[in-house]
């Protein structure tokens, strides 16, 4: 069988071989968005013995990512040299990405193939806020949160129209944390755990989300312009739009002086790993409602 004779090998690739051939490129990279893949590894590394690899070949002035649509996509274009691989999905691959100059090759060499630049592998794998709700209208606009010192509370208490910036994350990424400590490890934020341990979870739901930026950009400026990025950030920063942790799929939006709305809520997840409210925003008494601790 040549390249040329590559048929699909389940549904998924029977609806990507069709886009393909009709030129829908815009369907072609939806479908992609939500593929798993399949990334050459060694026997070694399948076996355990040694760590994977990133299966890459060079071309075009580029470092290109090796990843197939299926396991027989892999062996049709290795000539079966590649017999081991692990499975990623677009958005597992961006939260380990090793270079941001690097871009990714699926199905190179076969007749159904897509190089994607690094741009577009961030943009794929994490939409936009606003995007995001375009995708999956149903899902509505989500919770987001931001972890604050414990030193940051009177100010934020005492505001009447209170605003954040930096960065905040998605609350659904982040719900099966419960433990204060990997919590703030996860996000690299274990300066403001309190003496007692505990971490000041700052929790709504975004207004003009189109503010909620995601941060695509780069350690430099070349990783930046790699990316087609607007933020430099000193490491871990990577640029993808996601917490640097390679086992934790989480969104993070930059944001500046966003205004918190109605119903805004300050959270205390505690070392037990238990979840207080300790107050909410009332925008139209435009001040904080604290809630009472319970004996």
């Amino acid at each position: 069988m040549t390249a040329d004779d590559q048929p699909p090998a389940g549904p998924f690739e029977e609806r990507l071989w069709a886009a393909h051939e009709e030129g829908r490129q815009a369907l072609c990279l939806s479908l992609l968005r939500e593929a798993d893949l399949a990334l050459p590894i060694s026997a070694a590394a399948a076996a355990g013995l040694e760590p994977p690899a990133w299966a890459t070949a060079d071309g075009d002035g580029r470092t290109w990512l090796l990843a197939f649509t299926s396991v027989e996509a892999m062996t049709l274009a290795s000539g079966g040299a590649a017999t081991h691989c692990r499975v990623a999905s677009l958005t597992e691959l961006a939260a380990g990405w090793p270079d941001l100059r690097w871009g990714l090759a699926v199905n190179p060499g076969l007749r159904v193939s897509f190089l994607l630049e690094p741009g577009t592998v961030a943009r794929l794998a994490v939409p936009t806020m606003v995007q995001d709700l375009k995708i999956a209208p149903g899902s509505g606009v989500p919770v987001v949160q931001k972890l604050i010192a414990a030193a940051d509370l009177p100010e934020l208490l005492s505001a009447s129209e209170p605003r954040v910036s930096g960065y905040c994350h998605h609350a659904l990424d982040v719900s099966h944390i419960a433990t204060p400590a990997v919590l703030a490890a996860v996000l690299n934020q274990r300066e403001l755990l309190t003496e007692s341990g505990s971490l000041n979870i700052l929790r709504w739901r975004p207004v003009g989300l189109e503010l909620y930026r995601t941060p695509y950009g780069g350690a430099d400026e070349e990783g930046r312009a790699a990316v087609a990025g607007w933020v430099v950030e000193e490491p871990p920063f990577v640029g993808m739009g996601l917490v640097p942790s390679v086992d934790n799929i989480i969104r993070e939006y930059k944001v500046y002086g966003v205004g918190l709305p109605h119903g805004a809520e300050i959270w205390e997840l505690t070392i037990e790993g238990t979840e207080h409210r300790r107050a909410m925003y009332h925008g139209d008494l435009r001040r904080w409602l604290l809630v009472g601790r319970r004996p």
